[in-house]
């Protein structure tokens, strides 16, 4: 399977060895072309999406558990949104994101 994140942590019990390794806008637009299982919860980043890809994708919060094999490409904030203002409208800038390929190795 291929997945579209919004963070890289991982679910309970989802023990394995993975590669997180650096991405970049046009891996991303490559990437979205895959048609990858969306699960974005955050409009933020779906806008964020849009705008590097063209692609409008659903917001989705369903959980995942990579298999070995697996591959993700996680697209999320470089820093914590403040708690008392998270649900809040954002408006992050194109370089306070960043993009990366996650990758179940077994």
């Amino acid at each position: 399977m291929i997945y579209l994140l919004n963070s890289a942590v991982l679910a309970a019990g989802a023990y394995g060895t993975y590669r997180f390794s650096a991405a970049t806008p046009d891996d991303l637009a490559r990437f979205v072309a895959l048609v990858p299982v969306s699960r974005i919860g955050y409009a933020e980043t779906l806008d964020y999406i849009y705008r590097v890809t063209g692609v409008r994708l659903p917001l989705s919060r369903e959980l995942i558990l990579m298999a070995p094999g697996d591959e993700a490409m996680v697209v999320r904030l470089r820093y914590r949104v403040d708690h008392a203002s998270k649900g809040a409208p954002q408006h992050p800038a194109d370089e306070d994101w960043e993009i990366a390929y996650l990758t179940r190795l077994s």
